[in-house]
């Protein structure tokens, strides 16, 4: 079925630059000019990916992207004219799962959208009725490695994003090993311009406060100072 995307931008030439290339890719393309009418389009509609620029006139993009994660993991680009670093890590701490200038070329932009949207095709909120093959148990969590879920021992999905997903199945497949941040970078394939250490940081950090019982003495994805990570839980 064809992916519907909602597009953020408060600039119509700009907003219907995109809806065009990504109808043009065979996405379903829904536009919103500001955060307001986000909401109302995220109510509206099935919505599978949100392309959010950060300068809209009613509240900034980061502000509204720590609140779509509040209530939702949905796939999560931002799409702005601001390069700086800050803006990036920030978005980031926040939950979005890419970050791109407008002055990203089509066919990445495309491709980002489309390796984004196949992670999270299986990551849906449905029971399990069936155990998969392949998946880790650890701490009382079942880590579906190819359904992209993390699963309590009540059964309920943690509310991770696709990029959270993808960082602890790496971290769990080389549980024991001791991974630095680009080989983690470079794992989860977030090829950001200008890469950054805080970018896993964050995502670390996020993750923690998820599935850790005291994500301030953290028992399953340790820090390892001066070098990196590591998957620290028994996998069962």
């Amino acid at each position: 079925m064809t992916s519907n995307i909602l597009i953020v931008e408060d600039d119509e030439m700009i907003r219907s630059l995109i809806s065009e290339r990504l109808k043009h890719a065979g996405y379903s393309a829904i536009e919103a000019g500001s955060g307001e009418e986000m909401f109302e389009k995220l109510d509206q509609s099935n919505i599978d990916m949100i392309i959010l620029d950060l300068g809209l006139p009613d509240e900034d993009g980061i502000v509204l992207a720590r609140k779509i994660r509040a209530r939702s993991s949905i796939p999560l680009i931002i799409l702005t004219a601001r390069k700086d670093k800050e803006n990036r890590i920030a978005c980031l701490e926040v939950g979005a799962d890419d970050y791109l200038t407008k002055s990203v070329d089509t066919d990445e932009f495309l491709l980002r959208v489309r390796n984004l949207l196949n992670r999270t095709k299986a990551n849906t909120k449905h029971t399990i009725l069936n155990k998969p093959d392949n998946t880790l148990q650890f701490h009382g969590w079942q880590l579906d490695i190819d359904g992209f879920s993390l699963i309590d021992e009540q059964g309920v999905e943690a509310d991770l994003t696709p990029a959270e997903i993808k960082l602890i199945s790496v971290m769990a497949n080389n549980a024991g090993r001791v991974l630095s941040r680009d080989q983690l970078l470079d794992a989860i394939s977030t090829d950001i311009d200008g890469p950054s250490d805080r970018m896993i940081d964050a995502f670390i950090s996020r993750i923690r406060k998820k599935i850790e019982s005291d994500p301030r003495k953290p028992e399953i994805l340790v820090t390892v100072t001066g070098v990196g990570y590591k998957f620290a839980a028994k996998i069962d």
